[in-house]
């Protein structure tokens, strides 16, 4: 006997549950999802945040550093340069003046001198610039005796562009003065140096 199947269903059996198990794991994928994205958006909140204020921060100390680079220019351009700059050389001509060697000088001329020749006097100058002008007064029995103290200045290296002032003679002794740049030890090794 053959059993009998009765199919009491209006419509034929399906079986969902795999699409049940699909929908629940989208959904459970799509929960993972949106929550990494929440939480996503508050970092990207938070961080924003931060970032803003540091960057406000920033700003506020560069504006404090322009403000104070300002007040800087407006201070440096209240020096008056030019009285500065007189200061500075008056300074420098009165160090030069001090540091000026008598001795030095004295020896650069006995070098210089010839036995006919007597010097006199002897006059420095200071420039603001650090020159020395030395204004020579020598005594000799002739002219030969301006003529090659002039020769043997214009051979030391000390001495530069001697130039005769005065020349008289009188009781048979001839007087002349000269004026001379005078190079010190220092300022001819610093000349040597540069070049």
């Amino acid at each position: 006997m053959k059993p009998i199947h009765l199919n009491l269903a209006a419509r034929p059996y399906r079986d969902y549950r795999p699409v049940y198990a699909a929908v629940v794991v989208m959904s459970l994928l799509t929960a993972f999802l949106m929550l990494n994205n929440v939480d996503t958006y508050y970092r990207y909140i938070h961080e924003t945040r931060n970032t803003r204020a540091k960057i406000a921060s920033v700003e506020a100390e560069a504006q404090r550093e322009r403000e104070n680079a300002s007040k800087v220019e407006r201070s440096l351009k209240s020096i008056d340069l030019a009285h500065l700059d007189a200061q500075t050389q008056f300074v420098n001509a009165k160090l030069n003046e001090r540091a000026f060697s008598w001795s030095a000088l004295l020896d650069q001329l006995e070098t210089i001198l010839s036995d006919d020749v007597r010097l006199l006097s002897i006059s420095p100058s200071f420039s603001d610039e650090g020159l020395i002008t030395l204004g020579l007064s020598f005594q000799s029995k002739s002219a030969e005796g301006m003529i090659a103290t002039l020769n043997r200045m214009n051979e030391d290296p000390h001495f530069r562009n001697p130039f005769p002032s005065t020349e008289s003679q009188t009781d048979g002794q001839f007087q002349f003065t000269l004026t001379s740049e005078y190079l010190p030890q220092q300022a001819l090794t610093a000349a040597e140096v540069v070049r």
